[in-house]
């Protein structure tokens, strides 16, 4: 406020200063006008006034003078001129006869010096008046006529230092009466400067409170002029402004859907709350992860999604608020704690003064708890979970951004771990993380390099004895020669979107090197792993027919392989993508069949020609009961509908008879083969035998 103050006063005192100096500027212009036309008009008076007494002092020395001279009276003569010269303005007064000669003075010599003799002389010559002027002084010479005859000559010096004296009395009264004049101008026109522009200087103090963000500011004229009804406008405009900036500072510190602070907010109070902590304080920063909503958006819609995080972000909350009462006790009450929306299905909480970590756990527990209770969202009724990852404060960070990524860290994890989890963070976690980066940009740098390359299992027929395919397995071999385990590059690769150049990497290859067995004579189909990633990309399809068009492969000989998960989840995507790669004759196998929840009506519906057993049943075949149940149900079923069946992870001869003799028409193990490099396999299929009697099978397999 004082500020404002200041910076009104800052701009009144110039503008009335301005104001002021203008008026008594004018004013003193005229002023000045007046009073010099004043003095020049009295002058010009005076002077008139002047040369007429001089003309009539003049003739009336010549009235006298005439007789005198005529009679030769000289002694009359002398008297008349001292007479005449007790005049202010007459100095010397001298009679001369016809010739020239000095006849009467008043015996004051003139100031002019030998002028009036000089003035006689040339006057006696010319026989005419005569006027000259000196220092001042002005001498005038006349001849004095009788009947047209030069009788003598009347001189008389006048002076004009009266004139100069009362111009200059007369200038310097005026100068008197104009600085009075300009005094009273000045005071009148500061008075007027006020009032005209207490108006305007409203509008000042007006202008100062906005440029202080006073937007409740309002100007209160009431001058009845263009100034009142500018003053409404601008008040209309201000309270229109403010209601405008409140509604745009509300969106900007707060999330619209759940009506809980932003990002942007939450990121202020828990600086705030860092600023404010103690030295043997701690603080809790929680991230929760809605368990399930992206499912809740993508099967109900975006506005069944939008209110189910307006429930929960009133749950939570609510929930905080209850637990934060019944942990923190007192602290709640001085420093409580607050949740906010970060963005999409992500909520935090910032928990300040806590006395131990307990604390943060047995709060998070509490709010995780809310969550048990179903969200009734139109006609459904949905459950959802929270996962939550806890970073604590000095210990894992002093800052909001190390908090948050600490927190973001441990929720990971988390989620990692299951549904409904928690974590604290840990050191691990942030090694575990930057492992993880140094593993990304590996995975970056080897797909720039074309590090990813295909190694093929071969696929033996149980009934033929014959290698009918082989499986086009991902492997990595850095450029120092170190090989990656598929079980840590490929989650990652999934993670980061980066599976689709991998997986079209290897599929090119794996054709390319189809034709050239098929070139060799090698009737062997090929089989390449789709990953859930692939099959999002809308042009997975036509990807596909170009890799075979350009290797000149038949689409007969490619076989891809979805996972038994990913068919359930998303049927009628599975459908619609392999439709037109069916109708080309790319075959289609479900992959680790058994392993995920089978709906058995969805999968008969889809266009499948492989169930291929999880390896996990075949490895179980004689130390788990179940297991040769499972995988004759599945032979059975596969048999039904007129489907090959694949066995993978086949290692030994009694796993390969057990298949053999239930239908299992196709193996695939190390039994046969690991996993080879392209060249290794061409080799490897050169020289297979096939075997007829499964004893046979270790002396062929390996050749």
């Amino acid at each position: 406020m004082a500020s404002a103050k200041s910076t009104s006063s800052e701009v009144r005192r110039p503008i009335r200063k301005t104001f002021t100096a203008f008026v008594v500027a004018v004013s003193l212009v005229l002023i000045s006008v007046i009073a010099v036309t004043n003095v020049l008009l009295n002058h010009n008076n005076r002077m008139d006034e002047y040369q007429r007494d001089q003309a009539g002092a003049l003739q009336g020395l010549v009235a006298v003078g005439k007789p005198l001279l005529e009679a030769g009276g000289g002694t009359v003569l002398r008297e008349v001129a001292i007479a005449a010269a007790e005049s202010p303005s007459v100095g010397a007064v001298a009679y001369f006869d016809s010739k020239g000669e000095l006849v009467a003075t008043n015996d004051v010599p003139p100031h002019s010096g030998n002028l009036m003799f000089e003035s006689v002389a040339t006057a006696w010559k010319e026989k005419s008046e005569i006027s000259h002027t000196m220092d001042g002084y002005n001498v005038v010479m006349r001849p004095v006529l009788s009947d047209g005859v030069v009788v003598g000559f009347v001189g008389a010096e006048f002076t004009s230092a009266t004139i100069s004296a009362l111009f200059y009395r007369h200038l310097i009264w005026n100068a008197v009466l104009g600085l009075l004049a300009l005094t009273l101008a000045g005071y009148a026109s500061w008075i007027a400067a006020t009032r005209a522009t207490e108006p305007l200087m409203q509008m000042i103090d007006f202008t100062s409170k906005l440029s202080h963000r006073r937007l409740t500011a309002r100007i209160r004229i009431t001058s009845a002029n263009e100034f009142e009804t500018l003053a409404g406008a601008f008040n209309q405009l201000m309270a229109r402004l403010n209601d405008t900036m409140s509604r745009v500072q509300r969106l900007a510190y707060m999330d619209p859907i759940t009506e809980l602070p932003n990002r942007e907010r939450f990121n202020r109070e828990l600086t705030e709350a860092l600023s404010s902590l103690g030295k043997q304080d701690m603080l809790a920063v929680i991230l929760l992860d809605i368990e399930r909503f992206r499912w809740v958006n993508e099967t109900l819609g975006p506005q069944r999604g939008d209110e189910a995080l307006s429930v929960v972000g009133k749950r939570i909350s609510h929930a905080l608020q209850k637990a934060d009462r019944a942990v923190r006790l007192a602290e709640a009450e001085r420093a409580p704690s607050m949740v906010g929306r970060l963005g999409a299905d992500e909520f935090a909480i910032v928990i300040p003064r806590l006395i131990a970590k307990e604390q943060a756990a047995r709060i998070l527990q509490l709010v995780v708890s809310a969550m048990r209770q179903p969200i009734k969202l139109g006609e459904h009724s949905v459950t959802l979970g929270l996962s939550g990852g806890v970073a604590i404060a000095p210990s894992d960070g002093d800052t909001p951004e190390d908090l948050i990524k600490n927190a973001d860290l441990a929720l990971k994890e988390a989620k990692r771990e299951g549904s409904n989890r928690a974590r604290f963070f840990t050191q691990r976690l942030n090694q575990a993380a930057l492992d993880r980066l140094n593993l990304e940009t590996e995975i970056r740098q080897g797909i720039e390099e074309d590090q990813f390359f295909p190694m093929f299992q071969p696929k033996v027929s149980f009934k033929t004895g014959k290698i009918i395919g082989a499986e086009a397995l991902a492997r990595w071999r850095r450029t120092n020669g170190e090989m990656i385990s598929p079980a840590l590059f490929i989650p990652m690769a999934e993670e980061l979107g980066l599976i689709n150049h991998i997986g079209e990497s290897i599929l090119r290859s794996a054709c390319h090197h189809a034709t050239r067995w098929m070139q060799d004579g090698h009737d062997c189909r090929v089989a390449v792993n789709v990953s859930p990633r692939q099959f999002e990309n809308a042009t997975f399809a036509d990807m596909v027919l170009e890799s075979l068009r350009q290797a000149g492969l038949p689409p007969g000989r490619l076989e891809l392989e979805v996972t038994e998960t990913m068919a359930v989840e998303d049927p009628e995507r599975v459908s619609d993508i392999m439709r037109p790669l069916r109708a080309m004759g790319v075959r289609l196998a479900i992959d680790d069949f058994g392993a995920g929840h089978s709906n058995l009506g969805t999968l008969t519906k889809l266009p499948f020609d492989v169930f291929k057993i999880d390896q996990q049943f075949v490895r179980a075949l004689h130390s788990d009961k179940q297991a040769p149940a499972i995988i004759e149900m599945i032979l059975a079923m596969a048999d039904a509908l007129g489907l090959e069946t694949v066995a993978e992870g086949v290692e030994t001869v009694s796993q390969s008879d057990f298949l053999r003799r239930r239908g299992c028409t196709i193996a695939q193990g190390y039994l046969y083969s690991p996993p080879l490099p392209a060249d290794e396999f061409s080799e490897f299929l050169s020289g297979w035998q096939p075997f007829g009697d499964p004893v046979d099978i270790m002396a062929n397999g390996f050749q």
